[in-house]
C-alpha cells in the first residue's frame, strides 16, 4: 500500500515555526502508524518521536493522527489511510511541542501530582478487597496515563481528565485513607464532568468509562 505522510517537524534550535515534511512509504494495511513512523525514521533518522512497548500499555507513542489524538502503536493503517493513502501526523494538542512529535509532558505529570496519585494506606484495613469492589475499579485502573484524553479535551482549568480518572480510582479503593475526600480535592466543573463522562469512552485508547458520581 502506497502512503503519503505529512509529519510535523520542529527543531527549536533551527526552526522558528513547525512545518510539514512529506514522506512516501510502502506499507501493508495491517501494519500500524508506529510502523509507518519507523519507516519514515529510516528515511530521516533525525525524526523525533516517542515509542516503547508497541503493545498499547505504556502510552509513549501518543500523537495526533489525521486530527485525532491516538496511540500510534494501536492505530492500524487501514483504519485511517482512506482511499488516497494520506496520513497526517502531528504532536498531541494542548502540549508544548519540544521537537517534531515529542511534547512537554511536565504539565501532565504536574496535574497528576496535584491529586496525590498514590494509595495512602489506612492503618485499620487488612488490605483485603471484596471481588465486587475490585471489579468496580477495573475499568478505571486500566488507564495507562498516555495523555491522549488530556489532548482530546480543552480544559484550561481544574483537574485534567487523566488525573481525574486516577483520583476517582483511588477514591473507590477501601484501603485508601483519603477515599472520597479525594473528590473534594479534584476541581472539575459540573459541565466539564458531564463532558468527561460522555466523551471519555470515545477518546480513550482503553475505552475507559467514568461512572456517574
Amino acid at each position: 500500500m502506497s502512503l503519503s505522510l505529512k509529519i510535523s517537524r520542529f527543531n527549536p534550535e533551527v526552526d522558528r515555526e513547525p512545518y510539514f515534511q512529506e514522506f512516501r512509504v510502502e506499507m501493508a494495511g495491517c501494519q500500524t502508524v508506529l510502523d509507518v513512523l519507523m519507516e519514515a525514521w529510516r528515511q530521516d533518522p533525525g525524526l523525533s518521536f516517542r515509542r516503547s512497548c508497541r503493545s498499547a500499555i505504556c502510552g509513549s507513542c501518543g500523537v495526533t493522527i489525521n486530527g485525532v489524538p491516538r496511540l500510534a502503536c494501536q492505530t492500524l493503517i487501514r483504519e485511517i489511510a482512506g482511499h488516497n493513502g494520506r496520513i497526517t501526523i502531528q504532536p498531541l494538542p494542548h502540549f508544548r511541542q519540544l521537537k517534531d512529535l515529542v511534547v512537554d509532558l511536565e504539565p501532565f505529570f504536574d496535574s497528576l501530582k496535584a491529586i496525590v496519585p498514590w494509595l495512602i494506606t489506612r492503618w485499620d484495613h487488612d488490605g483485603c478487597m471484596a471481588p465486587e469492589v475490585s471489579r468496580r475499579m477495573e475499568g478505571l485502573a486500566s488507564c495507562i496515563l498516555c495523555g491522549v484524553c488530556d489532548a482530546a479535551f480543552s480544559n484550561p482549568g481544574g483537574t485534567k481528565p487523566a488525573a481525574f480518572v486516577k483520583g476517582l480510582r483511588l477514591a473507590q479503593d477501601p484501603r485508601d485513607v483519603l477515599n472520597e475526600a479525594r473528590l473534594h480535592v479534584m476541581q472539575v466543573p459540573p459541565v466539564i464532568l458531564k463532558l468527561f463522562i460522555k466523551k471519555m469512552p470515545l477518546v480513550c485508547p482503553k475505552k475507559i468509562k467514568i461512572p456517574e458520581i
